[in-house]
């Protein structure tokens, strides 16, 4: 009973980001003028909460910034449309893309 607890547990958090820090800011920053840790914080909101509400979340380092930036807009639309109202307005897919972009390269920047 308790590896199957276990198992569970860990299968949960497998989904979730973690948390930023000052050196994702930093990295983003290069990219995006202005990038604060509040806009990371932002973007992995919308990203738990709107893309985890169809689907499982993708591993954010599986895509690079052109493919994201191809996914985002298809399904902001989607996300929108299934919701009949703008759920995710151009704003907030800003915020979300330079989170996905950002992250994306964590694994390029340690590199």
């Amino acid at each position: 009973m308790f590896v199957l607890a276990i198992t569970v547990l860990a299968a949960c958090g497998t989904n979730k980001v973690l948390t930023h820090s000052q050196l994702d800011v930093d990295r983003g920053a290069k990219k995006y003028q202005g990038l604060t840790l509040a806009d990371l914080n932002q973007g992995k909101m919308i990203y738990e909460k709107s893309c985890g509400n169809c689907h499982g979340l993708k591993k954010i380092e599986s895509r690079n910034e052109e493919q994201w930036k191809s996914i985002v807009p298809d399904m902001v639309k989607k996300t929108n449309k299934k919701a009949g109202k703008e759920e995710i307005n151009s704003d907030q897919q800003q915020v979300l893309l330079k989170y996905l972009i950002t992250m994306s390269e964590v694994k390029k920047a340690s590199n």
